[in-house]
């Protein structure tokens, strides 16, 4: 299994720099074996206010541990914004354990630095053992090849990033080791302790790194050979050319022929980029979008043969969250292209008997006050705040006056009440992990019904805290049922909603469950 390989690689490297580091500190502590080397760093090498003193001075203010925090944090943020969760989480740990931590260790052992004659007070600070610049630019340049590689840049690219960051960490140990800064044993010991930590805010952030050389040699056991299309939306997919290179590769070092790529439209979240990756019989179909791009592909699919994969790359991503696809791309191409092919039900949904236009959805759907709430959800508010904007919405139509609802489950009686919410479910997870459905799931040929009629501001916050806490609502305003069919009838057009879209009005909404109508890639258990 490709993992296994993964976390091995990244498991030997962090052992043998931390055993490095441990050895080297034992040798330099506890022997005069570096007596003689060490003793050279005691030696003035640069003039005082000399051309090179400034130059040398101006490299280590330029490379202090500050600055390449700094660096490292926005290459995080470059990482998070491109999906690269996992990426971005050992950036961002690299930072807090790098210069923290290093000042920690050089606290506790508390070594004196050598004599310089140069006057710095914000690069000579502190104790000497380890070196903190070296330390830190050894840890970033691991955490840049690795961010490199994982992203399959151009072969040209990982060597020229190879060769910048092994020029900068020797220019940083030669830079400290002239300027008097550090001892020699500092300066390796540094180099040691960087790469250690940066090992393991990899294996903690779960970031599997195999370099391309490695991966020629190990390939994965999934899926083999054939025909990929990947259906994506260009608003949701924030750079492009680096998600392309990287499903490309993947796709190309598992033996599969080169990919299509098909680009949904303002006016078509997948409809008809799914029916011609049919029509030109691929092998599998990815799915990089939002919610509304996962139901259009999702509802083409439906009693195909084609599996679908997914690369979450929306706010809410509530299909993938609900299965245990991973929201990092790096990991959820993995499932995609290894995973296993499961089958699991979609719902058939009609409004208004338009039996002809009938969809599926494959998360949840629903008319009156949920279908008001994503209706007036500002898009723009929902691109900065993700979740939180859906809440500042629903805030807004607390108010809506209750529906005349009619409701039938199954071949069972007719109800009728004033309801303001009317919900059907495939799964139950929503956003920040709320199980509006506890016992909801996609492989039990079920649907989950909620018909709920809160009567104002306090009934709305005892239920929305009854299902934050999971508690079960057994009361006269909530109706939780299951089923293999619901139809809702209300007395006026209400507006109603397929997996957080908004599609239109109707009087009428009938909802059947659809048994293992679609094959998707799953993470394997």
């Amino acid at each position: 299994m490709a993992d296994r390989q993964l976390s091995r690689f990244s498991l030997i490297a962090v052992l043998t720099s931390g055993l490095a580091f441990l050895a080297w500190t034992l040798l330099t502590f506890l022997t005069g074996v570096f007596a003689r080397i060490d003793a050279t760093s005691e030696t003035p090498r640069l003039a005082v206010e000399s051309a090179a003193a400034q130059i040398a001075s101006a490299v280590a203010l330029v490379t202090h541990p500050a600055v390449i925090s700094a660096c490292l944090l926005g290459l995080a943020i470059w990482a998070w914004q491109r999906r690269l969760r996992n990426i971005a989480h050992a950036l961002t740990i690299g930072v807090l354990l790098a210069w923290p931590v290093t000042s920690g260790v050089k606290w506790l052992i508390g070594r004196q630095r050598p004599p310089s004659p140069l006057d710095y007070e914000i690069t000579y600070a502190g104790s000497s053992y380890p070196s903190a610049h070296v330390a830190m630019v050894s840890a970033a340049a691991v955490l840049v090849i690795v961010t490199t590689t994982a992203t399959r840049q151009s072969r040209l690219t990982i060597i020229i990033w190879r060769v910048i960051s092994l020029i900068v960490v020797s220019l940083v140990a030669l830079d400290r080791w002239i300027m008097n800064a550090h001892w020699f044993s500092d300066i390796i010991g540094g180099l040691f302790w960087g790469f250690f930590v940066a090992g393991a805010s990899l294996i903690v952030a779960g970031v599997h790194m195999t370099p391309p050389e490695l991966i020629r040699h190990h390939r994965p056991s999934g899926r083999q050979g054939g025909v990929c299309a990947i259906i994506y939306n260009p608003s949701k997919v924030l750079d492009m050319t680096t998600f392309r290179r990287h499903v490309h590769y993947e796709l190309l070092a598992r033996g599969w022929d080169d990919p299509l790529w098909l680009t949904t439209k303002r006016d078509d979240p997948g409809f008809a980029m799914t029916r011609q990756a049919l029509d030109q019989h691929v092998d599998l179909i990815l799915a990089a979008g939002g919610d509304g791009t996962v139901r259009a592909v999702c509802s083409e699919l439906a009693n195909t043969s084609t599996p679908l994969a997914l690369i979450p790359a929306g706010t809410g991503n509530l299909l993938a969250r609900n299965l245990g696809i991973p929201k990092d791309e790096v990991r959820a191409l993995e499932v995609a292209l290894d995973g296993v092919p499961r089958k699991i039900d979609l719902i058939k949904v009609t409004f208004d008997d338009d039996h002809d236009g009938a969809q599926h959805f494959t998360v949840m759907a629903g008319i009156g006050i949920d279908a008001q709430i994503m209706s007036h959800t500002n898009s723009d508010l929902k691109k900065m705040v993700g979740s939180v904007a859906y809440f500042l919405s629903a805030a807004q139509q607390m108010g809506m006056k209750p529906m005349d609802l009619r409701y039938q489950v199954d071949d069972g009686k007719e109800h009728r009440r004033k309801a303001s919410l009317a919900l059907v479910g495939n799964v139950g997870q929503l956003q920040g992990g709320i199980q509006m459905f506890p016992d909801a799931s996609p492989t039990d040929g079920k649907l989950d019904i909620m018909v709920a009629s809160p009567a104002g501001v306090m009934d709305w916050a005892q239920m929305a805290a009854q299902v934050i806490t999971r508690q079960r609502r057994n009361d006269d305003r909530v109706d939780e049922r299951t089923g293999k069919k619901v139809v809702f009838t209300v007395a006026q057009k209400m507006p109603y909603e397929l997996d957080g879209d908004t599609e239109g009005e109707g009087t009428r909404m009938e909802a059947e469950v659809v048994p293992e109508a679609l094959i998707l890639m799953m993470p394997k258990t």
